[in-house]
């Protein structure tokens, strides 16, 4: 844990606790222990005779789990001893462990207090206004405490010698012989009203995606980055069984929902891990598709949801369980991903199940996606959800260079390269898997989007390809990490990729610790602005994948190293964006105040640098995967475990070289 661990977040599933590195939630922010977008405690304050006892460590061992030391007696040296270890484990409830330990003297008594409370605020109207609203009475209910709304409940539970629970928290009458420990705990419950099934106990998950892969070597960067991606994956995954729902939440705190975008791009960047994760996101998806026109909530035939809130409460009007759809690039993207799952093993009958879907969703690209039927997929705001709807969705993302805010209807460069890609992609699946005949013509489509992107963002008197097209196709002419995005999905060619390259890696959008969202020289440029010149690191990884494809190695190590080295700086967790200072302003990277994290994208952008690293392209169907790695010549790594169809692929990899160390029986490996 890092200076930067201000707020911590620990989360499995439908529940996640945000603390801060003391582990202690503070009511005047947006800490809390949440179920179901819910904060359900809004005050957890652990002290000692009624003082902040002194911490001594802290550190979060998984996505779920944390641990922290405390000091509970000194000697007359400044010497602890007596310490108190906190151990904090999450799961569909929270449950703390209490360990006080007496070393070579006893411990005189102590009262240990944990100050609790619960208002059961909506989760996003702390992030707009985190004003204090005003906690709900705990009241004494069968040896515990609870307090309840209409909705959802809380119930708290303690156990241990000398503990005893009251609607102000838990008191711990605390004595201790030398030599000598004790041991107290606490389970917060929470429940939703017409749900009467008991919680379970809190555990962290260990499933997928955690499965197989492992890597060893790298200086330590890789091994460790890649496990918090892992455990992370883990531990956003939620299964709703009441919903018939199994998903990975996009984020924690603010986005423990089903998201379009986010989790189609999670689910690439995940793919070395296997497919299974992208299987899922795939099937959820598929199963919230648009079928009909709905103004509300913007449903049109064929349409890839944006957002579904799987908690207790709306988002822009949308009741939870039904589907906001305000997304320009979650369809495309989830036709580019269904190929790549197929590519990477995953069972030909789930894949032909989920060819409808994707046929659908080219079908909407054409017809409602192209709005003003000029052969492009635009977007015009909605008036009651998201102005803006790529993935730079905030109100001021889309700006020309003077400043001034674009006016729909929006083309962005990134969505054409994904529907490019699409086309593609779904030539493939029909080839392979479905109707050959329709091959011909997707192909021909891509190529005519291709050339029309070429015509369009191009602006050679300035060697700059443009963000996006307003209203008027007027180019946005400003130099931004979508571009990364454009080269990632193959749209760009010849003197353009060129050109796209150079933008790229200039000093004014790659920093230090990752690619600006948008570069330093623009007028809107503002590092800690949300989409204006912070840093994310999912984009970074896409535009790394982007110049690996290119061909642009040495600039794409550069990145690598940085993102490697901010998530050091983070404690191995990505955020969900950081400032997009670079270390010639200041030496460490800047925390953005109310980033999730974790995040998904975040999280799974190490297995992405990893794949582009190995250059790993795998065509299971096929019986082949190339692999040329691309690792600076003095690391080497060993990859183990990479599931691919029936089996695992473990290389070791030493700059451009490899060796195969296992492969899935029928592989040919080149």
């Amino acid at each position: 844990m890092t200076s930067h661990d201000t707020a911590l977040t620990l989360v499995n599933g439908t529940t996640f606790t945000v603390s801060d590195s003391r582990g202690d939630i503070d009511p005047s922010g947006y800490h809390g222990v949440y179920h179901r977008d819910i904060r359900v405690v809004s005050s957890l304050r652990l002290e000692v005779d009624g003082a902040r006892p002194q911490l001594l460590a802290a550190d979060r061992t998984g996505a779920g789990e944390g641990h922290w030391v405390y000091v509970l007696a000194s000697d007359e040296h400044g010497s602890p001893t007596a310490v108190l270890t906190r151990h904090r484990y999450v799961g569909e409830g929270v449950r703390e462990r209490l360990i006080a330990h007496a070393y070579g003297r006893p411990l005189p008594a102590r009262i240990l207090t944990v100050e609790i409370a619960a208002d059961f605020a909506d989760l996003l109207e702390l992030k707009g206004d985190p004003g204090r609203r005003p906690p709900v009475e705990l009241v004494e209910d069968h040896g515990g405490v609870s307090a309840g709304t209409d909705r959802i409940r809380v119930e708290l539970a303690a156990d241990g010698p000398g503990v005893t629970l009251t609607g102000a928290g838990l008191r711990w009458d605390l004595r201790l012989d030398a030599g000598t420990s004790r041991t107290a705990e606490m389970e917060i419950r929470p429940r939703v009203s017409g749900h009467d099934q008991p919680v379970r106990k809190a555990t962290v998950l260990t499933e997928e995606p955690a499965a197989t892969l492992r890597v060893s070597g790298g200086a330590d960067r890789w091994t460790r980055s890649v496990a918090s991606a892992l455990d992370d994956l883990g531990g956003l995954r939620v299964d709703i069984p009441s919903m018939d729902l199994r998903y990975l939440g996009a984020g924690a705190p603010w986005f423990m929902a089903l998201f379009g975008r986010d989790t189609l791009l999670t689910g690439w960047e995940s793919l070395v891990a296997g497919p299974r994760l992208a299987l899922d996101v795939l099937q959820a998806l598929a199963s919230r598709q648009g079928q009909r026109v709905d103004q509300r909530t913007g449903e049109e035939p064929g349409k890839i949801l944006h957002e579904m809130r799987t908690g207790l409460m709306p988002v822009f009007g949308v009741e939870p369980g039904v589907p906001y759809y305000g997304t320009a690039d979650a369809t495309p993207l989830f036709v580019m991903l269904l190929a790549e799952v197929y590519r990477w093993g995953a069972p030909d009958d789930d894949v032909r199940a989920l060819l409808p879907a994707a046929r659908a969703a080219m079908e909407w690209c054409q017809v409602h996606g192209d709005v003003d039927g000029d052969g492009l997929v635009e977007y015009v705001g909605d008036a009651h959800g998201l102005a803006n709807q790529g993935w730079k969705d905030s109100a001021d993302s889309m700006v020309h260079s003077d400043g001034t805010l674009a006016t729909d209807p929006i083309a962005l460069a990134e969505v054409q390269a994904y529907v490019y890609a699409a086309y593609g992609a779904l030539a493939e699946l029909e080839e392979r898997l479905g109707e050959p005949d329709a091959a011909p013509e997707l192909r021909a489509r891509a190529d005519r989007i291709q050339a029309t992107v070429a015509e369009t963002f191009w602006l050679p008197e300035r060697r700059l390809v443009a963000m996006a097209l307003d209203g008027d196709k007027k180019p946005l002419a400003v130099s931004s990490s979508n571009i990364g995005h454009c080269l990632w999905a193959g749209v760009l060619e010849g003197d353009v990729a060129d050109a796209a390259v150079e933008q790229l890696i200039r000093s004014d959008l790659a920093t230090t610790w990752g690619l600006r969202t948008l570069a330093s020289g623009e007028v809107a440029y503002n590092p800690l602005g949300y989409h204006v010149g912070s840093i994310w690191p999912h984009d970074t990884a896409i535009g790394v994948a982007g110049l690996v494809r290119h061909g642009t190695v040495k600039q794409a190590r550069r990145l690598v190293d940085g993102l490697l080295a901010t998530a050091e700086a983070f404690g191995w967790r990505l955020p969900e964006l950081l400032g997009g200072m670079s270390a010639d302003e200041i030496s460490q990277p800047v925390p953005y105040p109310v980033a999730c994290s974790p995040q998904a994208w975040s999280a799974a952008a190490p297995l992405l640098l990893l794949r582009a690293m190995l250059r790993l392209e795998p065509d299971v169907p096929a019986g082949t995967v190339r692999i040329a790695p691309v690792l600076p010549e003095d690391e080497e790594i060993v990859v183990r475990g990479i599931p691919l169809g029936t089996g695992t692929l473990s290389v070791r990899a030493r700059g451009t070289d490899v060796e195969v160390l296992e492969a899935p029986s029928g592989m040919t490996v080149n």
